[in-house]
């Protein structure tokens, strides 16, 4: 059995920092650089739903990045799943053929990407659904209340998390002059990664989360 398994997005990332580029592998290549980073032991399944492109404008002075992308240049049907504790599904919304998400078992957690909010009816089969404050595209409220589990919506300057019933908000510094691509994939990462680590509850999940994405990101801007 895997400890996680990821479904999803595999992009090849263009950015440019004023006129310089460079390549990397953004979606799945962030979520799992982080993973390991913050749990090296994870036995971990890679399944790409997708191989996309996407060119991304990165502002480090307001922490702010905009980009485009043509996600599903390549995709494919997931036949069959592997057994995993946990199961994450990258830009929910835009995967061609869902119908996957109906054969996994264990935790299931999802994220969401901007544009056409498709797949909706599966987020009734999500346990934790990290939306970012930019991709948020319906009330708090509502939208916990078409999700199975809690929906975890968060920004620079911390996380509401709602459950339909329940809520609470983590507050965070917001760290200046910061290349910030990424930060939702890595928050997702360290979150689960925490999770099957120590079995915290969510509050501390998260508040860990928000602390593992600002290293994550000191790291890669330092070099």
């Amino acid at each position: 059995m895997y400890d996680l398994s990821v479904y999803g997005h595999l992009t090849v990332d263009r950015i440019f920092e004023d006129f310089h580029e460079h390549r990397t592998l953004g979606a799945i290549g962030n979520f799992w650089e982080a993973c390991l980073l913050t749990n090296h032991n994870l036995f971990i399944n890679i399944q790409p739903t997708s191989i996309g492109e996407a060119i991304i404008y990165v502002n480090k002075e307001n922490c702010t990045r905009q980009g485009r992308g043509v996600l599903n240049l390549k995709t494919r049907s997931i036949k069959s799943t592997e057994s995993s504790k946990w199961n994450h599904i990258m830009y929910l919304n835009k995967i061609e053929d869902p119908s996957f998400i109906n054969n996994l078992d264990g935790i299931i957690s999802a994220d969401l990407t901007s544009g056409n909010m498709n797949n909706l009816q599966f987020l009734s089969t999500i346990d934790y659904l990290f939306v970012s404050d930019e991709d948020m595209f319906m009330g708090l409220q509502e939208l916990a209340t078409k999700v199975k589990g809690w929906v975890i919506l968060h920004s620079p300057h911390g996380s509401v998390c709602h459950n339909g019933k329940d809520s609470f908000k983590t507050k965070t510094e917001v760290v200046d002059n910061l290349n910030v691509l990424g930060a939702g994939d890595f928050f997702a990462a360290g979150f689960i990664s925490h999770m099957l680590k120590t079995n915290d509850k969510i509050k501390e999940c998260v508040s860990f989360a928000h602390k593992n994405t600002t290293k994550i990101l000191l790291r890669r801007n330092n070099g």
